[in-house]
């Protein structure tokens, strides 16, 4: 039996020596070729996240880390140090309108 490789190449082959194949074989044979060269795509996280300060209700939009999480913020409206919640791994995760890259792509962080 023939690998689905084989088969591609043979029909491509065979394309070059007739003149035409009947227009769906011609599709069969692109659907084909084009499944032995797909890939799975690259998930990319969104590193902007809007931070909401619990104690004062300033908002900013912030850069996170790619892989690393952040553990501290200072909020620029009031100053206050804001630490993650129990059980979030950031800052981001616990007052960012967007959880941390790790999280987003379901890897584990810190």
């Amino acid at each position: 039996m023939m690998s689905m490789n084989e088969s591609v190449r043979k029909l491509l082959n065979n394309r070059r020596h007739t003149a035409a194949l009947t227009p769906a074989a011609d599709a069969w044979a692109m659907m084909r070729s084009n499944l032995l060269c797909w890939e799975e795509p690259t998930l990319k996280p969104k590193l902007d996240s809007e931070i909401t300060c619990p104690a004062c209700g300033h908002k900013e939009v912030e850069t996170m880390p790619e892989d690393a999480c952040q553990y501290f913020y200072e909020c620029k409206g009031c100053r206050a140090l804001l630490k993650p919640k129990p059980g979030d791994c950031c800052v981001f995760c616990s007052y960012g309108d967007t959880p941390c890259p790790p999280i987003q792509l379901d890897q584990s962080c810190c």
